[in-house]
């Protein structure tokens, strides 16, 4: 709540009186369904959309009706942006530090991490992502999960995050359907 309070009240919100409907009450919604990944029988495509959504059914079956089933990957884009709608990846502007930060909360929410606390400078810009990203990617690896880097060859942000128990298939899959993976301190270099 204090990070909502802090970077997208004013953004959102700001139409609506500070403390209005706080009287309210409001049911969450139910969890998503997880599929037990060591258990699905899916391949290809579908198999590597089910890891990168960490088993989110409703996620992966998202993606699959925007991108189909294709053996090799096409269209990147389409695919980024169907991972990144869903929910389940970064997909942000180069210069666009706001929305990879609140990317970065969405997706460690997603998965059950604690919440992670931003680099305090460079304070915008690609600067600032590259820090984001870079303090992002060390602090997933302390918790057992990895920061994937999706070379888009565009100026944008493209990343998903997998379990240290699934990266080396998610990677081999990658290699299958030519989604080009790169290593995050590739990427996210000075």
């Amino acid at each position: 709540m204090t990070w909502y309070r802090e970077r997208l009240r004013h953004s959102r919100d700001a139409w609506r009186a500070e403390q209005a409907g706080a009287g309210i009450e409001i049911t969450p919604p139910p969890p998503p369904t997880r599929t037990d990944l060591a258990r699905t029988k899916r391949k290809g495509i579908a198999r590597w959309i089910e890891l990168v959504a960490d088993g989110d059914q409703d996620a992966t079956e998202t993606v699959l009706v925007t991108t189909g089933k294709p053996r090799k990957i096409k269209d990147l884009d389409e695919l980024l942006f169907a991972l990144g709608e869903a929910g389940v990846a970064l997909h942000a502007d180069i210069k666009d530090d706001a929305t990879l930060a609140a990317q970065i909360d969405a997706l460690g929410s997603a998965r059950g991490l604690d919440e992670f606390e931003c680099p305090a400078s460079p304070p915008a810009g690609p600067a600032r992502c590259t820090a984001l990203l870079r303090a992002w990617d060390s602090w997933l690896a302390e918790r057992g999960v990895r920061l994937v880097a999706i070379d888009g060859d565009d100026d944008a942000w493209h990343a998903v995050v997998v379990r240290d128990a699934w990266l080396d298939e998610l990677r081999a899959l990658a290699g299958e359907l030519a989604i080009p993976l790169r290593e995050p301190a590739d990427l996210y270099a000075d």
